[in-house]
């Protein structure tokens, strides 16, 4: 058996592990990455390895950066099965649509006010709609814990990762010459305590360990802290008559944000504030978690919410907006108002076009719910840039940037180090993926200050042999 890491090891974004074991090349996740749009566009263009010879993928989730390559992968020749959950076949079918679009608008825009101002410089889109489509055929949805035979001696299941709908651990095993060997990959681990979801399945036995690190040197404000600091941030939003613009992630993020405020309204804690949900993905997405609220993943605190108050999506504070000219007309709306738009990372989508007229005035708030990559816009915003470029071109920043963590769907560092404890035997080797060297270098030393000193942080294109 062997490893490689593809992506997603030192950076957050471009999961891609390449597990070959008895005979088959399995790909683990294929996600796109993100940051500069140059270097991201080069990495996303690479793939160190011969599509047409993976023989399956198996999906964790529907976030962009673990399934956002998908529809390269197969535009370069893969044709087999992408193996994932019901739901996550549900949401990555909205996303992978999205994706093309929003790279086909992008690269348009991005050429069009390059041309106004005198610039050759063009882009072309990573991949187009009729790939995302091609991509979008080959899903194949096996339900949770029910294992999968690929061959006479190799197999897989998913377990509930606890992270956004449909999410999933994978469990690999192996049949080989020296015994069963079990390789397990978190993708993203979700909180023990969280908004929407229930926590994390523990696996029983685990030979080889590949688990996330994105938070593994700090820890989350407490959930139940929430309410109190999004209320701060509404109140003077109302009292300068301000515009707060959230990037949002379109899975999970959004759908957090809208449970969250619809209680705070419903309960008088802020008034009825204006709130917008400009992205079709998030909205698509956000009637999927309706049509999903008895689905078993959901936190019984939030199960028992909808039993009692109804479904918290439907809610008349919030507007939908699904045209690019109901976008358009916000730029004409005084605040206060909410507005929800994605991408979170502010790399794509309708949030570059509320920044670009919004970065530049004093009274607007940009406030973060989710993690900035390095090298993305988010990152810089977050980092207090005073100057930022948009679709290339160079804009003030006088907004106020702020950032909630409480809203975060990965674990952090103690959820980590409470999962990979509990694992009984310890891994033969702990991999440390998807997370900034600095969250992996503090993990690491949290690791071995409790004995576990068999962890591995790979690099981009390394490749272990798993005995």
């Amino acid at each position: 058996m062997k490893i490689g890491f593809h992506g997603g090891v030192g950076e957050v974004t471009g999961s891609r592990h390449l597990l070959e074991a008895e005979g088959l090349k399995l790909l683990l996740d294929c996600g796109l990455f993100q940051g500069h749009r140059k270097d991201a566009l080069a990495k996303n263009r690479e793939m160190p390895f011969d599509p047409t010879e993976v023989n399956a993928v198996l999906l964790s989730h529907a976030h962009v950066d673990h399934c956002g390559s998908l529809p390269l992968l197969v535009k370069r020749g893969f044709s087999g099965p992408i193996y994932c959950t019901e739901a996550t076949q549900d949401i990555a079918g909205i996303m992978l649509r999205d994706s093309a679009r929003l790279q086909e608008s992008d690269a348009q825009f991005f050429n069009k006010i390059h041309a106004r101002a005198g610039s050759k410089e063009t882009i072309e889109p990573l991949y187009t709609e009729v790939d995302a489509e091609a991509c979008i055929g080959l899903l194949a949805p096996v339900p949770y814990m029910t294992w999968t035979e690929l061959n006479d001696k190799v197999r897989f299941r998913f377990h509930n990762a606890g992270h956004v709908l449909g999410s999933a651990m994978i469990e690999v095993e192996a049949k080989t010459a020296k015994g069963v060997r079990r390789v397990f990959f978190t993708g993203d681990l979700g909180r023990r305590k969280s908004l929407l979801m229930d926590p994390p399945d523990v696996p029983k036995t685990v030979d080889y360990l590949l688990i996330e690190s994105t938070y593994g040197d700090r820890n989350h404000d407490p959930v139940d802290r929430v309410e109190s600091l999004l209320k701060a941030v509404v109140e003077r939003a109302i009292a300068e008559k301000g515009k707060i613009l959230i990037p949002s992630f379109a899975l999970e993020r959004t759908q957090e944000l809208i449970f969250v405020l619809e209680k705070m309204i419903r309960r008088k804690q802020i008034p009825m504030i204006p709130v917008f949900v400009d992205s079709p993905m998030a909205i698509n997405i956000t009637e999927i978690f309706s049509r999903h609220l008895d689905g078993f993943s959901f936190s019984p605190e939030f199960k028992d919410y909808v039993a009692k108050e109804g479904d918290p999506f439907d809610f008349k504070a919030i507007r939908y907006l699904r045209t690019s000219e109901e976008s358009q007309a916000l730029n004409d709306k005084k605040g206060p108002m909410i507005i929800l738009s994605a991408s979170g990372m502010c790399e794509g989508g309708r949030i570059l076009h509320h920044l670009r007229n919004n970065v530049g005035n004093d009274t607007t708030t940009i406030l973060m719910v989710g993690y900035q990559a390095q090298g993305t816009l988010g990152r810089r915003l977050q980092d207090g840039a005073k100057k930022v470029k948009i679709f290339g071109l160079e804009h003030e920043v006088w907004a106020r940037v702020e950032t909630l963590y409480t809203f975060s769907a990965h674990a952090d560092q103690a959820d980590l180090l409470w999962f990979m404890k509990s694992l009984a035997p310890r891994p033969r080797t702990i991999f440390l993926v998807h997370g900034d060297p600095s969250d992996r270098a503090a993990l690491k030393e949290c690791l071995r200050a409790e004995g576990i000193t068999r962890v591995e942080c790979p690099e981009y294109g390394q490749e272990f042999k798993l005995e």
